[in-house]
């Protein structure tokens, strides 16, 4: 079984000899660390991912360098941002403050070939060998990237029609991508926007619901009528719109992690049909615990979440640069020598 007939099983339902494991992000130190270059296709191999997936969404668009000593440059959506130590770089300044700025403004072109130069280096290197996904954004970080947080949150009370507009803008752009990959080759689209943030969600529920889950309903749509599977990753407390989310058709949630209040085995076992990603914190146990004690972690995650099967290993946001290669690698080890215990079928663990 290989890592895409291992993803296609999980999705199914059906029995798999392990648990399929992936990562939406992993940062460029790790990569180093584990196999000695700058090649995360040759950490995929070394490690044994079953699922391989284009980076960050804001790598998608070219950019003009502003200050290159601080790391400031300006995308092609008009947003400043600087880039840091990590993968994701920082929203410094937006180009729209206003509902007229909304009115004027053009989006990026979405099938200008430069955004799927690394999906079809994907698509050659495993089509048919792991399953090969794509990572952009659905109908909220674009709203925001263009007009900032705050700004945005105003405006639904201000201007709501000028953030559906904005919403509209975020969610043609987002279709567009998803359509062009697919036809490429892509398996799966996983959409990246982050609805909850600690130990809530950023908007109430009823916004969430008046202003984004159409649009979110609508991405997805686009990408399951065109044939993917959809992945949806949402970061936070996202128990109040936990049924909205789900009821949308996507195919797998991530992270789901505990320590944002989230009890995955409880979302596994109340949606039979989706599958749960996720497992391992990115904080304490990838980046403090000896190798002794995050093999027990992994051990624990695998006999508990994995049960059954459903299931894909995975950080509980991305690798990045705190984490300790040696953890990272130990989870894989685990991983691939762990068999998937079902017991709900006869015969017990296989």
């Amino acid at each position: 079984m290989n890592g895409y007939e291992r993803m296609l099983a999980t999705l199914a339902g059906e029995r798999v000899d392990y648990t399929p494991s992936m990562e939406i992000m992993i940062d460029e130190s790790v990569v180093r660390a584990v196999t000695g270059k700058d090649d995360y296709m040759a950490l995929c191999d070394t490690l044994e991912l079953d699922a391989v997936i284009t980076t960050t969404p804001s790598k998608l668009y070219r950019s003009e360098i502003l200050d290159a000593e601080k790391g400031i440059f300006r995308n092609e959506w008009g947003t400043v941002r600087r880039q840091g130590r990590e993968v994701v770089s920082a929203i410094v300044d937006t180009p729209l403050k206003t509902a007229e700025d909304i009115e004027r403004y053009t989006a990026p072109d979405p099938l200008d070939d430069y955004r799927f130069a690394f999906l079809r280096e994907l698509l050659a290197q495993y089509k048919g060998r792991k399953l090969v996904g794509m990572h952009i954004h659905d109908c909220f970080n674009y709203p925001y990237y263009l007009m900032g947080m705050e700004n945005l949150f105003i405006m639904m009370f201000e201007e709501p029609d000028a953030v559906r507009q904005l919403v509209d803008i975020s969610v043609e752009h987002n279709i567009a991508l998803a359509r062009r990959a697919i036809s490429l080759g892509a398996d799966y689209i996983l959409l990246g926007d982050d609805y909850g943030g600690g130990n809530q969600l950023l908007i109430s529920p009823e916004q969430f619901r008046e202003f984004f889950l159409p649009g979110l309903r609508r991405v997805v749509e686009a990408v399951k009528g065109a044939g993917a599977f959809c992945f949806k990753h949402c970061c936070g407390n996202i128990n109040e719109i936990l049924d909205d989310i789900v009821g949308t058709g996507i195919d797998v949630l991530h992270p789901l992690d505990p320590s944002a209040g989230m009890d995955i085995v409880a979302v596994k076992e109340a949606y039979p049909r989706l599958t749960v990603m996720g497992g391992i914190n990115c904080y304490e146990p990838l980046c403090q615990y000896d190798t002794a004690k995050l093999e027990k972690e992994t051990r624990r995650v695998l006999d508990t979440v994995g049960r059954d099967g459903r299931f894909i290993l995975a950080s509980s946001n991305s690798v990045h640069s705190d984490v300790k290669p040696e953890n990272f690698v130990k989870m894989h080890e685990v991983r691939r020598s762990t068999p998937v215990l079902y017991e709900n079928q006869k015969g017990g663990a296989v």
